[in-house]
Parts: structure tokens; sequence; C-alpha cells
């Protein structure tokens, strides 16, 4: 793509995102299996997010009000934040899970169309060969086979990888000139204030019963406050397509940390998924002025 190389600091930032969200994956599963509910999960996360993102903001002596000037179109973004999390999960709850998460992760390739689209950037063929690379080694990590599906659980994911897209894209487009950290503040905080008030209507919330559900509450909940709000921090220095692409990385996290956490072992056809994807993101990234 067009424009000068992303500082390989922020790139190096990037792969900690997708190791921290990758991470927090795998402490959600064992909040899950430990009886942790889905909406309980998501409060508590994003309700993480936002006060780390507001902690920021005060240690560097930041106001929100009175409101500036694209504070609206953010709190829309923190719409498509609840919305990618509510599809997610009913994703998830329809469909096997590897091929939920791969349909999700079609949101770099719809994130690097939609930059074209708006005419953000120039289509790059390097940038297709290494996208459709990365997909084909998330295909073997995942492990994902030929079979029947629901479609409403398939509309679910691509609802979610839309929504995702959406907001990496629209977020430095539709407030350029606000902070970075306080863009963040009013997406994570529309986000909280979404699952907040699910959480009271219903009365879904769950206090942890058990150690293992605490501990896999609270791990979920820091590594996505801290994967989250890095992610919308270095989103101005990286640029929409390049940050989606390095996420790619993520389900490699995942599958990383399940092996050396949870004893999970990585099958032959994994390793080389696994080989895969991150040859395709530093293929991508190695050369210079390339975008």
């Amino acid at each position: 793509m067009s424009g000068a190389p992303a500082p390989w600091g922020a790139l190096a930032g990037l792969l900690g995102v997708a190791l921290t969200l990758g991470t927090g994956h795998v402490m959600a599963r064992l909040a899950f299996s430990s009886g942790v509910g889905v909406l309980t999960a998501a409060t508590v996360r994003s309700l993480c997010a936002t006060a780390l993102v507001l902690a920021l903001l005060r240690l560097r002596g930041v106001r929100l009000l009175p409101l500036p000037r694209g504070a609206r179109p953010m709190m829309l973004l923190g719409l498509a934040i609840a919305a990618q999390t509510v599809l997610v999960q009913l994703a998830v709850q329809r469909l096997p899970v590897a091929l939920a998460i791969l349909l999700f992760y079609t949101y770099p390739f719809l994130t690097g169309v939609a930059q074209v689209a708006l005419g953000a950037e120039r289509f790059a063929p390097r940038l297709g060969v290494a996208l459709a690379a990365a997909f084909a080694g998330l295909v073997l990590v995942l492990g994902v086979s030929p079979q029947r599906v629901d479609g409403w659980g398939v509309a679910a994911a691509l609802g979610a990888a839309g929504a995702f897209t959406a907001a990496l894209v629209l977020t430095p487009r539709w407030a350029p000139a606000m902070d970075a950290a306080v863009r963040t503040a009013f997406t994570m905080g529309t986000a909280a204030a979404v699952f907040c008030g699910a959480t009271l209507l219903s009365g879904a919330f769950q206090w942890p019963g058990s150690l293992p559900a605490v501990v896999g509450l609270l791990g979920l909940s820091l590594c996505y406050a801290i994967g989250i709000v890095a992610l919308f921090l270095l989103l101005p220095r990286v640029g929409p397509t390049r940050a989606a692409f390095v996420l790619n990385l993520e389900p490699v996290a995942v599958a990383g940390v399940a092996w050396l956490v949870l004893g999970e072992a990585l099958h032959g056809a994994q390793a080389a998924g696994v080989a895969l994807v991150v040859g395709a993101v530093i293929a991508y990234q190695w050369r210079p002025g390339g975008r």
C-alpha cells in the first residue's frame, strides 16, 4: 500500500497487542469453562478497558468535558465494538469455534478493501498475496474442515468482521484531529455503557464462584483492556490495513499460549499454519517502503 513504512517500534507494539489479546482468549476459555457468563465477561472487560484509558488521560491531565468535536461519531463506533462482541459470541454458539474465528478473521481482508475503496490507500498485489497466505495459514492453525454450517452463524461471524472493520477504518477518518486516547475513551466508554445497561436489564451478571473463574475473568479482562487500548492508540501510527494484517497473528498467539499454559499440542498441519502466518506477516513488513 502507499505511504511510508510504519515505525518498527509501533509494529512491535502490534505484536504485543496480538499476543495480549491471544492470551485473553485462553483466559476466556478458563473463565467460561468455570461458569462465567458471556455477558458478565463482556461487561467486566469493557469496564476495565474504559478504566485503563481514563487513567491514562488523567495522568496526562486531559479532560473529556465539554465534549470535543468528533465525540459523537466515536460513540457510534463504540456501538460497533459492542456489536462485534455480541456477534462473535453468537457465531461461536451456532458454529464450530474454529470456523467462527476463521470467518471473523476475514476482517483484515475487509479492512484492506475498505481502505482502497475509500481512496485512503492504493492496492498493492503484494498485500493481496500476503493476506491470502495468512488466511490459508489460519485455516491450518484452526483446523477447519468442510462441513454443513448454520447460515445465521456465518452471518453473525461476518457481521462481527464488518463491525470491527468499521471501527478500524472509520476511527481515524471520523475524528482525525482528536487525540487517540480521547477517541478510545469515547469508543470503549460507549461499549461499556451498552453492556452495563444490558446486564442491569437482564440481571444476568454472575460473580465468579471459584478461583479458576476469578483468575479467568481477571485475566481476560486485563488482557483485553491492555490489548484493545494499545491497538487504538497505535492505530494512527500504523494505519488500519497494517494493523489488521499484523493481527492475523492473534490466533497464532492463542495456539501458542494454549500450548504453553494448557498443554494443548500443535499438530503438524497447525505448526505449518503458524509458520505460514508468521512468514506472511514478516514478508509483508520486511520490504522497506512497502505498505
